[in-house]
């Protein structure tokens, strides 16, 4: 199927993990993607497989906490490329520290710098494309917006600031044509779980409850945000979709 065919996706965060995958299901459904990441390397590595296999792809590095260097990346890729139609806000970090910890503070910073203020500054800088090709825009929250988990308070706070920030979105550009939805992940099989997975029990918080009794692979994404993106979604707003095996229905 082409459910995206010639739209211009970008993805925050597309260096590996979910994002590379759901830039790879994007041009597989007709679309041309941007790949950002704050690592140009990872970045350029992820566009140049999608190009290898006949898709098209750009490669951009981008520090989303970096506020004036978001708006002009968004200048400028509107003036190479025209407008985008579909952006997805995935770039994001762990962290974990108690509220009791000595690093609290610093590890509460960096994941509300990270996950919600860069989310923000990208959102903000490309709303003037948006508009233009009333386009929509794909929010990762996760399930911890909906219970805690084991995850440290920021991360908890930044993700459930993602989910009512996407509901406002949604509120404020709907007259004008753009829709803004989220995905709230469950426990996805990628390199920022790896530490749960090399301690002894250390996913058993989410194993013991989800009714699938496995965690996500990364392409398991790939499906809800096309959705998401393509016209099959065009009367679906401000909703936060949990992809999580079932984890929050248990």
């Amino acid at each position: 199927m082409n459910l995206l065919k010639d739209k211009l996706v970008l993805v925050t965060g597309g260096g590996g993990g979910l994002g590379a995958a759901m830039a790879h299901g994007f041009v597989k459904e007709g679309a041309r993607v941007i790949v950002l990441d704050v690592q140009r390397d990872k970045a350029e590595a992820v566009a140049g497989a999608i190009r290898e296999k006949g898709g098209e792809a750009w490669a951009e590095a981008l520090d989303v906490t970096d506020r004036e260097a978001t708006q002009k990346m968004a200048q400028s890729l509107t003036e190479r490329l025209g407008p985008i139609d579909v952006l997805v806000n995935n770039a994001g970090i762990s962290g974990k520290a108690r509220i009791d910890d000595p690093n609290a503070t610093e590890v509460w910073d960096r994941l509300i710098q990270v996950n919600l203020q860069g989310l923000f500054n990208v959102t903000h800088a490309f709303v003037p494309a948006l508009k233009q090709s009333k386009g929509c825009i794909i929010n990762l929250s996760s399930i911890v917006a909906f219970v805690s988990g084991i995850s440290s308070a920021g991360y908890v706070a930044s993700k459930g600031a993602v989910r009512s920030f996407t509901q406002a979105l949604a509120r404020d550009l709907a007259p004008f044509g753009v829709r803004a939805n989220a995905v709230a992940p469950g426990l996805m099989l990628t390199d920022m779980v790896t530490p749960q997975l090399q301690v002894p029990g250390g996913t058993d918080w989410y194993m013991n409850r989800v009714p699938v009794k496995r965690g996500g692979k990364p392409e398991e994404i790939v499906g809800p945000v096309v959705f998401l993106a393509s016209e099959m979604a065009s009367y679906v707003n401000g909703v936060v979709l949990p992809v999580d095996g079932g984890f929050l229905s248990a």
